[in-house]
């Protein structure tokens, strides 16, 4: 086409050595996600094992505090990351809630499937 049509009509050219937008870093997306949740989970996990009497059971629920605000973190941003059109991102997100919520689950049902 002709420049002057181009810059006429404002059609800008793509160079075709350009990588494409698609390559968001998943790896290093999933390994900050799971170093903050095993990392954190380890610290409680030392905490109760040290614990002494009814402490231990403090320290379970400041962990269960700890995994409901990283929880909500990763929802709120894979509603982020929808918003900003980066949907390998926002389904790692959503992978990791289910995943945090299926744990919960099957910790609950093997808690109360002892009574």
């Amino acid at each position: 086409m002709n420049p002057e049509l181009r810059e006429l009509f404002e059609i800008k050219q793509e160079d075709g050595n350009k990588k494409p937008i698609t390559d968001h870093n998943v790896k290093k997306h999933i390994v900050i996600r799971l170093a903050v949740l095993v990392s954190g989970s380890i610290v409680f996990f030392i905490g109760m094992n040290e614990a002494k009497g009814w402490d231990g059971l403090g320290w379970f629920f400041f962990m269960m505090i700890f995994h409901a605000l990283w929880l909500l973190f990763i929802i709120i941003e894979a509603v982020v990351l929808q918003g900003n059109g980066k949907t390998k991102l926002r389904d790692i997100n959503v992978i990791f809630s289910i995943a945090l919520i299926v744990l919960y689950a099957i910790g609950a049902a093997l808690f109360l499937g002892g009574f």
